[in-house]
């Protein structure tokens, strides 16, 4: 079996010469972990290099080797750090008083605190080798079912009401990963106030949803489906060209969310393709230009769901549910809209700072329908810009656990997702 280094914490709590000398160490290991945390976040794990890391920790490249033998070791120490955070969050917050709920509510108060380091997103698991890819998906697999048996704890003592307890877990899950990525992608969103604003904005969405006075949840009007591409003529070089390079990007698209992009290789894409590397440059350029054009094509949908939504919602709390009902519906189904991943930093420029502009519009949208909600009576006041991004994270983190099986009912992931909006966790 192969040799599995020691992690940080393991390293910090061996004997040492002096208390000094062991407290010393553990905050500049602490220091490289939070720093290496922020630059894979911010830039993915191709675009950062150790010597990013060691400069932003305060270190020589050559002292980091003191730590650790490479990068992917780094990213494993940063993917257990998180993990261990995660599972410490659940085991204190079991011990919370009010049942399920009150467990699910102080896991949530804990992991939005305004003094908490960022801790690593858990997107590029298959980046990893193994036996350190197996140790992060198992650790990862158990905090998710410890979130979900708190949840099906508080449908058994009456505090929650009746849902999908696993959806459920995975949508806080998915909104806990998207505020460490929200700062990013969302112009204005920074430092303590903005997290102490995620976190009360999430708990009090959890316990009482944004639905004033709905209690039932509406079939959504729109089907994600009527956005696949239509029939084409196999026989005009140009439709069928441009069919191929749709169906690259939409696959793409679906490797990218399902295992992240980093861990995803255009080797990859080509074999879900059925079709060589070759094919996959013939229409891009390289995997940057995949990348791009996966964006593009993902905001180009969040777009058209926005539009749909203005359309066929009659109040402002239907438009902001058509839409959160459609992007769920699309990330489980066939569309796989690239959702916001770590690595904006490492996209050129000009379409990075053009994606952000997109983002912060759908923000915008969202919180539109949401006031339009509170001014018709339809919405409870909220804190609106928070909770217009919140869904993102709700749906975005599906595609990464789904199963086959799942796919084939996006429905009902859109209706449970669209029921915590509107009604939380809380039994009426």
């Amino acid at each position: 079996m192969p040799q599995i280094r020691k992690t940080f914490s393991d390293q910090a709590a061996a004997p040492a010469k002096s208390a000094g000398g062991t407290r010393k160490r553990g905050l500049k290991r602490e220091a490289l972990l939070a720093q290496a945390t922020k630059l894979f976040n911010l830039r993915g794990i191709a675009a950062t290099s150790l010597s990013d890391i060691a400069a932003e920790a305060g270190l020589t490249r050559a002292a980091l080797y003191y730590y650790l033998d490479d990068r992917a070791e780094l990213v494993f120490q940063c993917y257990m750090r998180a993990c261990d955070q995660t599972a410490e969050d659940l085991a204190i917050a079991s011990e919370a008083p009010g049942g399920g709920l009150g467990q699910v509510l102080a896991f949530v108060e804990r992991a939005t605190a305004p003094d908490r380091p960022p801790v690593a997103v858990l997107s590029e698991i298959g980046y990893l080798a193994s036996p350190h890819r197996e140790l992060v998906e198992t650790a990862n697999r158990r905090n998710a079912a410890h979130l979900e048996a708190m949840v099906e704890q508080g449908v058994r003592d009456g505090g929650i009401r009746l849902c999908d307890a696993k959806i459920a877990a995975r949508s806080i899950i998915g909104m806990l990963s998207w505020a460490q990525l929200s700062p990013y992608w969302v112009l204005g969103a920074k430092g303590p106030g903005f997290r102490a604003r995620t976190g009360a904005a999430m708990l009090d969405l959890l316990k009482n949803g944004i639905g004033q006075g709905a209690r039932n949840i509406q079939p959504c009007p729109v089907d994600a489906q009527s956005f696949l591409p239509g029939r084409f003529n196999a026989f005009d070089r140009r439709e069928a060209a441009e069919m191929k390079a749709a169906q690259l990007v939409m696959t793409a698209s679906q490797l990218f969310n399902r295992n992240g992009i980093e861990a995803t290789s255009l080797d990859d894409v080509s074999a879900a393709l059925g079709a060589t590397k070759g094919v996959v440059y013939h229409y891009m350029q390289d995997k940057t230009d995949l990348v791009v054009r996966c964006y593009e094509r993902g905001f180009d949908l969040f777009e058209a769901f926005a539009a749909a939504a203005k359309a066929r919602g009659a109040t402002g709390f239907e438009r902001s549910m058509i839409g959160v009902h459609l992007n769920t519906q699309a990330q489980v189904g066939e569309l796989s809209p690239l959702m916001p991943q770590v690595g904006l930093d490492a996209l050129p420029a000009p379409h990075r700072q053009a994606f952000v502009r997109r983002a912060n519009r759908l923000r915008n949208q969202f919180s539109v329908f949401i006031r339009q909600g509170i001014a018709d009576g339809s919405c409870r006041p909220c804190d609106v810009p928070i909770v217009a991004q919140l869904g993102a994270g709700a749906f975005g983190w599906l595609p990464k656990w789904i199963t086959p099986d799942d796919a084939r009912d996006p429905l009902r992931f859109g209706d449970e997702v669209v029921a915590l909006f509107t009604l939380g966790l809380k039994a009426s």
